[in-house]
Order: structure tokens, then sequence, then C-alpha cells
């Protein structure tokens, strides 16, 4: 019998953030990388925060399709697209 293993797109997240929700290793990196660049005078901070908030949002709109109805339906299409390759 085999393993069941979890489907690549899953999620684990390290922290939950108030507005954005589950974070993930790579999302808390990216955040860290757009604040040293803006630390050392790369990227002025206005546009650090626009960049910031713009990955939030993406975040955010991501982790509302891999929860709720969205999500189980995803993960059943997976399911599906798995067992038939």
């Amino acid at each position: 019998m085999a393993t069941e293993h979890p489907p690549p797109t899953a999620i684990d997240p390290i922290c939950s953030l108030p507005v954005v929700g589950a974070t993930t290793v790579e999302d808390a990196v990216f955040y860290a990388a757009v604040g040293t660049v803006a630390m050392f005078g790369l990227v002025s901070w206005p546009a650090a925060g626009l960049i910031g908030a713009g990955h939030a949002l993406h975040q955010r709109a991501r982790n509302v399709v891999r929860s709720g109805v969205v999500g189980e339906t995803r993960e059943a299409l997976i399911e599906a697209v798995d067992e038939v390759a």
C-alpha cells in the first residue's frame, strides 16, 4: 500500500499574521528581504511598503483560495489529476 503524501501545493504556515493570515517560510523571507533592502537604502521605504503590501494582498488571496469550498474543490481536482496520471 502506497503512503499518501500531501500535495506539493500544500502550505505549512509558520505563523499567522493579523491581516494576511497563514504565513509560510517563503513569505517571511520575502518580507525580511524587502525590509533589508530598504534598510540599506537600495529601495526607498515607500517603495518597499508598496512591494510588501502588494505581496500581502497576493498572500491573502492565495490563503482564501486554499481554504474553504474553493480549497476543497482545488484539492479534489489535484487528487483526480494525480489518479489519472
